[in-house]
């Protein structure tokens, strides 16, 4: 018998993977401990993580509450405008003279440019999210509806959340580029004769570039990553609570930039005066 002409009355695969399901819920409520070690025995499940993959897919409902999520989504989509507009703003920054004004532009707009491109991932995220969601809901339902209503704006606001302008791997090789331009400029002839005074003098002022970009790396990305747990992560928490089985927001970049920072700041005290050394003896 061909599966289109089943009877009424026939069992279909789909009824043994909602009993699985069913059975894997069961199974995987109480003790973690205890849950996975039921499911090894009962349901072949040989791993924790095959586990939790099972209890995931074999959770209710698109939302886990869906009477309190377009109330978390207005508030994450509030929460991203501040963010997004005031979020980078005001560094607090000790006093550095005439240098004040530089430093606090420059640590804005780093800053700027982590807090924008992380309103924009997480406006994609979401819209991923609802999308996948609408899919499971059932048709006319009112989680459909919600969740419709809910990815369509998300959709229109990735159109004006597109990030923070010059992306900050730009910084970050536009300061390599330093070095090897020296190098460059070495090898064709630029420094030919020049005496050791010069180039102590050259490396002088490439580990001051170098130290004052990882500075401002190291404000910019401090000053984005707690203005985005100030005044988008408790709600981003929130919305993702109430959808549910939907693991965690996106992580924003600050920790990548401040990793960079702080090779930036290595490579200027202990790699560059080696370099220069180095050189002035040979020449």
């Amino acid at each position: 018998m061909d599966e289109h002409e089943r009877e009424p009355g026939d069992r279909l695969i789909l009824d043994d993977v909602t009993k699985q399901l069913a059975t894997t819920l069961d199974l995987l409520s109480g003790d973690a401990d205890e849950a996975a070690e039921r499911a090894f025995a009962q349901i072949g499940v040989d791993s924790r993580a095959e586990a939790e993959l099972l209890n995931e897919i074999a959770s209710i409902g698109p939302l886990a509450h869906p009477d309190r999520f377009e109330q978390s989504h207005r508030l994450a989509m509030r929460a991203m405008e501040v963010l997004d507009r005031d979020g980078w703003k005001h560094p607090k920054l000790r006093s550095l003279g005439p240098l004040s004004g530089p430093a606090r532009d420059a640590t804005e707009f780093v800053a700027r440019t982590i807090v924008r491109g992380y309103v924009a991932q997480v406006v994609r995220a979401l819209a991923r999210l609802y999308a996948r969601r609408e899919a499971q809901s059932q048709t006319l339902s009112q989680e459909r509806r919600m969740l419709a209503r809910a990815r369509i704006q998300a959709d229109r606001l990735s159109l004006g959340f597109k990030g923070g302008g010059l992306p900050l791997p730009t910084v970050l090789i536009g300061g390599a580029a330093v070095p090897v331009l020296a190098s460059v400029a070495r090898q064709a002839g630029a420094l030919k004769g020049a005496g050791a005074f010069w180039i102590v003098l050259g490396g002088v002022l490439l580990a001051v570039v170098f130290a004052a970009l990882a500075w401002v790396l190291l404000q910019g990305a401090g000053l984005a990553h707690r203005r985005i747990q100030v005044a988008l992560a408790p709600s981003l928490a929130a919305l993702y609570e109430t959808i549910g089985h939907c693991g965690h927001p996106p992580r924003d970049q600050s920790e990548t930039i401040a990793a960079a920072a702080i090779a930036l700041t290595a490579l200027t005290w202990f790699v560059l005066p080696i370099v220069v050394a180095v050189v002035a003896t040979v020449l």
